[in-house]
């Protein structure tokens, strides 16, 4: 089973990394948990102009520290350990993924890397890559929508956002939560699930979806 992570707001917070360099820079006082759009106000306040938030996310300071997001690279390494294709996916400008790859080099190396780049704008997301049977694990509800993969998973560590309203499939919250999903999603697959789908798969074509629902909440429990 394949594994694909997004890395901003999965991995690294980048809207704590974001806000604070924007504080630093401009003399603001910002709270980075407030930030509700892609470009991040009102903690970086409205009408910022968009080549300033490039230039932030330029800024070879941004995967710089440690902003990971609570509990990522433990439970990524306990993935990347279990599972033979486990992979990082971004899509982003040239000098921006540069700086990510720097980040991941130091803090989870073992991980593969799959970068969409682009010298200027971005004209992509996501769906370029052949997620088919796979899990993927992002927190933008867009990109999720747009994939192949089988499982979706919507990563909301820090609430609703404007970029993750309105999904409807799996939103968890947590990496522990992440990870337990992911290990009994792979058991159930491997021993039961394959031949129960077999069974219902011409029936309803939902009914894979609500399964999997029903699994998490009895892991919940």
């Amino acid at each position: 089973m394949k594994i694909f992570i997004d890395i901003d707001g999965v991995l690294w917070n980048t809207a704590k990394s974001i806000v604070a360099l924007y504080n630093k820079k401009y003399g603001h006082n910002g709270k980075w948990e407030e930030a509700m759009e892609w470009n991040f106000s009102p903690a970086i306040p409205e009408g910022t102009p968009e080549k300033i938030i490039d230039e932030l996310f330029a800024s070879h300071e941004i995967y710089e520290g440690n902003h990971t997001v609570e509990g990522a690279v433990d439970y990524i390494e306990r993935l990347n350990t279990e599972f033979d294709n486990v992979y990082f996916c971004t899509v982003g400008r040239n000098i921006n993924n540069s700086q990510k790859l720097k980040m991941l080099k130091r803090l989870v190396p073992t991980v593969k890397v799959i970068t969409i780049s682009f010298p200027e704008e971005v004209f992509a997301d996501k769906s370029m890559i052949n997620m088919e049977g796979s899990i993927f694990i992002d927190d933008h509800s867009k990109n999720l929508s747009s994939s192949n993969a089988k499982y979706k998973i919507l990563f909301e560590p820090y609430g609703e956002k404007n970029w993750n309203k309105g999904y409807e499939g799996i939103r968890l919250k947590s990496w522990r939560e992440v990870y337990n999903f992911v290990k009994t999603l792979h058991i159930i697959e491997e021993k039961v699930l394959g031949e129960y789908l077999d069974l219902i798969k011409n029936q309803d074509e939902n009914a894979e979806k609500r399964i999997l629902e029903d699994i998490y909440k009895m892991r919940k429990k």
